[in-house]
């Protein structure tokens, strides 16, 4: 399709017009054509008409008279409506805007109204005439009684958690109604763990009273992981391998989260951590968690950690916490060789955590932000040392399209002391952050690395991806670059999550090489 003017100061200005060309009917051309005379009277050709429609063959050219513009409006608001053009620019009673602006006011005007509580206002443009280019009317607005969310009924579980409602969806008794709201709480409804969304809310109006429908379903959201070997060591005693995760949430339906790891790879390494979390405790905005673990170095240290954190929510996107932590870690042989001693060391610090949901099927977050700073003193045989501890985690997908992304992710460690000792330092490497390498196999004091996906949409619950780590460490002596390349597939059937990946690791220290090929296989199980 063309669209075309037999006037030639018009042919410039259709031909900045953006519109669809390409049409399969002629139902399509003319709503096409609809449209193209909406945005021409949004701009002030109010009197543009169609001329005429012509077909040939397959085409079509639509001939348009544009005639004169308007260049601005003036409009005159009652004193009783003032207070709603509050941001704008009025003299005596009188806004006077470019004529491409009076569609975007109205709005204004409206959002106001609709922010209120007053939903069904109605808003008119009346007594309009057009004198020297100059659109004159005066706005008319019938305001609507304010209207508020006198209840909240949840339909489908309805054992869900009615501290979400005030806390999480804020929605308390006598919550102003509007739009924006309903859109708020449905993008929260798709972004909890143990819930899913079964519909949009509704809105029921009576004559004295607005309740609010949730349609929500309990969903499987607890998940368990294990892989458990048995061998024998040299004294005849039996030795256990493997990893065991379990996550619980909301088994009570308070929206509560219990998780259990422990990981044992024979002597070398074994870890044991619980942590729990009670949201919105007595129906407050704090959320207190717990964690507690132990680790245990081969023969050489055993650390104990107990952290304490209380949460508090912003709004949707935002949370702020404050948290204690209390670590002790004993030496377990004595040997002077190595940087090892019996030490603990008490922090405190804050946090800072901003996301926005994608709302796929393994609720990712589009973006990530997870901040923590926190103060402290380590003591060594009475001596005390002043000491700061910063990390950052945060991630983001760009979404090229319905089927392709990728996925980048930064995670930032940073320790700053006087002095270091090896059983005090970060633990990286392994799955969750530089992938091809061993479990929690790099000691450092400062490190940064980045974790860089391509992601293809297989399904709508499955996705090859390519892995790209790319990590700086700092430990007690040098820096060093790590590196590790590989591919991968995640995919759901039906309870299961199973993903399966490849990778090589080079370091200075290691070139890259087959024997430096990891293949890790994750099976969990929801429940």
């Amino acid at each position: 399709m063309i669209v075309l003017s037999h006037i030639n100061s018009e042919k410039s200005i259709l031909e900045k017009i953006k519109y669809k060309k390409a049409h399969n009917d002629s139902i399509s051309v003319n709503t096409e054509i609809k449209n193209i005379i909406s945005s021409l009277k949004n701009n002030g050709f109010f009197l543009a008409t169609v001329k005429s429609i012509i077909k040939k063959d397959k085409s079509f050219t639509a001939y348009l008279n544009l005639n004169k513009r308007v260049e601005k409006a003036s409009l005159t608001f009652n004193n009783k409506d003032l207070y709603l053009t509050k941001g704008l620019l009025l003299k005596n009673n009188i806004l006077e805007i470019p004529i491409e602006k009076l569609q975007s006011t109205l709005l204004y005007i409206s959002k106001k109204l609709e922010n209120q509580g007053k939903s069904f206002s109605k808003l008119q443009l009346k007594g309009i005439n057009i004198r020297n280019n100059i659109l004159y009317g005066n706005i008319y607005i019938r305001e609507s009684n304010k209207r508020t969310i006198n209840k909240t009924i949840i339909k489908g579980y309805e054992n869900f958690p009615r501290k979400f409602i005030k806390n999480y969806f804020k929605i308390k008794r006598n919550t102003l109604f509007n739009k924006e709201k309903l859109s708020s709480i449905s993008t929260l409804s798709k972004k909890l763990i143990f819930a899913d969304e079964i519909k949009p809310p509704e809105i029921l109006f009576t004559k004295d009273s607005t309740s609010l429908f949730l349609y929500l379903k309990k969903t499987q959201a607890n998940s368990f992981d294990a892989l458990v070997n048995f061998a024998s060591k040299e004294n005849g005693k039996l030795l256990f391998n493997g990893h065991i995760d379990l996550k619980l949430n909301n088994v009570l339906n308070t929206g509560e989260s219990l998780n259990l790891f422990w990981n044992s790879i024979g002597d070398e390494r074994q870890e044991f951590k619980i942590d729990t979390r009670i949201p919105y405790i007595f129906n407050s905005k704090f959320s207190p968690e717990l964690v507690f673990s132990i680790y245990k170095q081969d023969s050489t240290f055993l650390t104990t950690n107990f952290k304490t954190i209380v949460n508090y929510d912003l709004n949707e996107k935002s949370k702020i916490g404050f948290f204690l932590n209390s670590d002790k870690s004993q030496k377990l042989i004595e040997n002077d060789a190595n940087n090892i001693f019996t030490l603990s060391n008490f922090f405190i610090g804050a946090i800072y955590n901003f996301s926005i949901p994608k709302n796929d099927f393994l609720k990712n977050n589009l973006f990530y932000f997870y901040l923590t700073f926190s103060v402290g003193k380590r003591n060594i045989e009475q001596k005390k040392t002043n000491q700061i501890k910063i990390t950052l985690n945060t991630s983001y997908i760009f979404e090229l399209n319905s089927r392709n992304s990728i996925f980048i992710k930064n995670n930032t460690g940073y320790l700053n002391s006087s002095t270091y000792i090896d059983n005090e330092l970060f633990r990286i490497g392994g799955q969750n952050s530089i992938r091809g390498f061993n479990e929690q196999s790099i000691f450092t004091k400062n490190y940064s690395y980045f974790n860089l996906e391509y992601r293809y949409l297989t399904s709508e619950t499955s996705y090859l991806y390519t892995i790209s780590d790319i990590a700086r460490v700092t430990t007690l002596k040098k820096g060093e670059n790590f590196l590790s390349l590989g591919a991968g597939y995640l995919f759901r059937v039906k309870n299961t999550q199973i993903n399966i990946n490849m990778a090589i690791n080079s370091s200075k220290n290691s070139q890259a090489k087959i024997t430096n090929t990891q293949l890790s296989i994750s099976w969990i199980n929801y429940f």
